[in-house]
């Protein structure tokens, strides 16, 4: 037996072993494998296509670990959903009760002693009676072979220092309303008893899709208890966390036993001033710095990061963060009134909280709008990927135009009966024709120009048409497991076209639109090589409209010919440039080189991708990757790019094989070429999803085709 089929049979004997498949279901797979022969990669994408566990299962089990994913014979681990100073939280399957939750284990130093033991099981007994909207519900807590856990709600959405550390500052209205939303679920705890001791922005969820923010890590707060109670002054030396140097209040700095609820609301204060500017109050080179600027420092200015913040604000910033507890507010309660009328009337989703804070209106603001929200089946990720994408993983989805591309009808010429008008109708019609001819000869010029760069600086690469096979097979490492990228299927794409060598860029957006919606607006010390991002379907096709108007009257200008969107098919045919790989450079794609995606060291490990990277929060500068055998850069990653097309999971179903336009309608619009934010799976030649035309991503951005208009 070979080496491969050696570790696919060690793989299978894990699976028996993890209890986590059923007899039937090893029975089928066993089959399988004897029939396929896989390799264990090939076996464990088989296991993740089947959908029997999830890529974190399956990690695990190859590594001999599956009986460990059943916790308390009640609990079953899914996915790694994050990690710090306290634990790590899981996604897990409360087999029982038949619902997904988050399960958070403690570390074992943080709880040595028998005090601390008995301090968390108060905590978590009093939070598990606890039941507001603002914060998050405790189901359950026990202890396996010495590891304490508590079982909490899964919240499907994204702390605020994520949030912000990826978007840019929030808007003023949404960033106050996540505080206000935070001070009542404190407020609950408060009338309960409760000090938090650790309010910071990653410990404030927001919904996907909106709904109510969340206050989390309540259960490591300690339960307030009388001046002098028993062991008052032994929770810090039992591991209990003091609270964050970044947004630590005085007090708290000075003894951290010796707090009330006001510690918290300072907390909550300095949490707002991250939210509207991306960043902390008070910088310093090491703990010790911060906690002293705390102490002494007066509190931060609002007015000089944020000159659109009304001069209340600073105010209730600066109320809150005051050196003396008497001079705040004195519950949470009070803060949460003050910051009512700077919020919106509705809660915003991740989506609506990510979109810039600055050069847009809110999509709900715009005719016709509405906040965005992720839609769409997500992509199945590799079994041998990073963890799950949690509640905290990018969805890409596509959204909806009205109005479909115009319809050129020619008008049917009809003719009185009669020979004499019929012959004279005809003489008439060929005098037409002989002038057309004649005034096209005198003004045409060549039907397709040469190469060029347009008015707005960009650089137009001809492609000249041609068959290739689009999507991927079953057998590509990574492709989604929906159906969307298959069947293969052979295309020609006519041409000549052409199509911008790079994405459009901030500095080309503006000079057209005579501003932009992208963070690009924020980084202007950056220069504007920056892809334009956060720009809707409908915007991206009203730049190419202006476009068209301002190449008016050049050398390259062609009657018949506008710029618009690629096809899908136009897109796939570009990225390619005639391979049949993966990637346009071959079966992986190497960061940031080739393209600048998500890197990860999974990616190496499933052969798609190499070199481990830092994660991105935007876009790089277009242009600096290798381009394709076709002269395009950035087809693979940075930002992902609207197409034309309507997007449907099963197009390729019944789509036509010349000239493919995609479906007559839908609810979203293709994007192609994945982004910053997706692992290498994700920025594949044949990777592809949908979005809402009216939603913006701070990942999304597009690039532009010169071509005959479509009959």
């Amino acid at each position: 037996m070979s080496s491969a089929a050696d570790a696919t049979a060690i793989f299978y004997q894990h699976l028996q072993a993890s209890r986590l498949l059923t007899d039937a279901q090893l029975r089928d797979l066993w089959g399988w494998i004897a029939h396929a022969r896989p390799d264990l990669p090939a076996a464990a994408r088989e296991v993740s296509r089947r959908g029997w566990l999830t890529p974190y299962q399956i990690r695990e089990v190859a590594r001999g670990r599956g009986s460990a994913l059943k916790v308390a014979s009640r609990y079953v681990l899914l996915a790694v959903l994050g990690e710090g100073g306290m634990g790590r939280v899981y996604k897990a399957h409360d087999t029982r009760m038949g619902r997904d939750v988050a399960l958070k284990v403690i570390r074992r130093e943080r709880l040595t002693h028998s005090v601390a033991v008995v301090r968390f099981e108060q905590e978590v007994l009093a939070l598990s009676a606890m039941d507001h909207p603002n914060v998050v519900k405790v189901y359950d807590a026990e202890e396996v072979d010495g590891y304490h856990f508590y079982v909490m709600e899964l919240i499907d959405g994204t702390d605020l220092t994520k949030i912000v550390r990826e978007a840019g500052p929030l808007p003023i209205a949404r960033a106050c309303d996540v505080i206000r939303q935070a001070a009542l679920g404190l407020q609950h705890a408060h009338e309960r008893g409760l000090v938090h001791r650790d309010i910071k922005p990653s410990n404030i969820i927001a919904p996907r899709h909106g709904g109510a923010v969340k206050l989390v890590d309540l259960g490591l707060a300690r339960l307030m208890e009388p001046p002098g109670g028993p062991d008052a002054h032994r929770i810090t030396q039992e591991g209990f966390v003091i609270g964050t140097p970044d947004f630590v209040a005085p007090e708290q700095a000075r003894n951290p036993t010796a707090v009330d609820i006001r510690a918290d609301i300072y907390a909550l204060g300095g949490t707002l001033y991250f939210a509207l500017t991306g960043l902390v109050p008070y910088d310093g080179a090491t703990p010790t710095e911060k906690l002293l600027k705390h102490c002494i420092d007066p509190p931060p200015d609002l007015l000089s990061r944020r000159a659109d913040a009304p001069a209340a604000l600073e105010q209730i910033i600066h109320w809150c963060m005051a050196k003396e507890p008497d001079h705040r507010p004195q519950t949470p309660l009070q803060l949460a009134a003050a910051l009512q009328p700077f919020c919106p009337a509705l809660a915003p989703g991740i989506e609506a909280l990510m979109a810039p804070a600055f050069g847009h209106q809110d999509p709900a603001a715009r005719p016709g709008g509405h906040p965005a929200t992720t839609a769409g089946p997500d992509p199945a990720p590799d079994p041998f990927s990073t963890a799950d994408p949690g509640p905290d993983g990018q969805a890409f989805t596509l959204s909806a135009h009205e109005d479909g591309p115009a319809l050129r009808r020619r008008p049917r010429a009809t003719f009185p009966v009669g020979a004499v008008l019929v012959v004279l109708g005809g003489l008439f019609v060929l005098a037409a024709l002989g002038a057309a001819a004649l005034l096209a000869f005198m003004n045409a010029g060549p039907a397709v120009p040469e190469p060029f760069t347009n008015t707005a600086g960009m650089k137009m690469v001809r492609l000249d048409g041609g068959a290739f096979k689009m999507g991927s097979s079953e057998e590509e490492p990574g492709r989604a497991d929906d159906g969307r990228e298959g069947p293969v299927r052979e295309v020609t794409v006519r041409g000549p076209f052409f199509m911008s060598a790079t994405e459009v860029t901030h500095g080309q957006y503006v000079r057209m639109m005579g501003g932009a919606p992208s963070r690009g607006a924020s980084l202007a010390a950056r220069g504007t090589s920056l892809p334009v991002d956060s720009v809707t379907w409908d915007e991206a096709n009203e730049f190419c409209r202006k476009l068209l108007e301002k190449d008016r009257g050049q050398p390259w200008a062609r009657n018949g010919w506008a710029y618009r969107l690629p096809t899908e098919a136009e897109w796939e045919y570009a990225c390619r440039a005639n391979t049949t790989t993966p990637f346009s450079c071959g079966d992986t794609v190497a960061f940031p080189k080739q393209a600048v995606f998500l890197a990860t060291g999974e990616d190496a490990l499933e052969g798609v991708g190499e070199v481990p990277g830092k994660p991105l929060r935007f876009g790089t500068e277009v242009g600096k990757t290798k381009p394709n055998d076709f002269g395009l850069y950035d087809m693979h990653g940075n930002v992902a790019e609207w197409c034309g097309d309507w997007f449907r999971i099963d197009a390729y179903k019944d789509g036509a094989r010349a000239d493919p336009t995609g479906p007559a309608d839908g609810d979203m619009r293709v994007i192609r070429g994945g982004s910053f934010r997706d692992r290498a799976s994700g920025v594949r030649s044949a990777a592809r999803d949908g979005k809402r035309p009216t939603d913006r991503f701070d990942y999304v951005g597009f690039r532009v085709v010169y071509a005959p208009l479509q009959k």
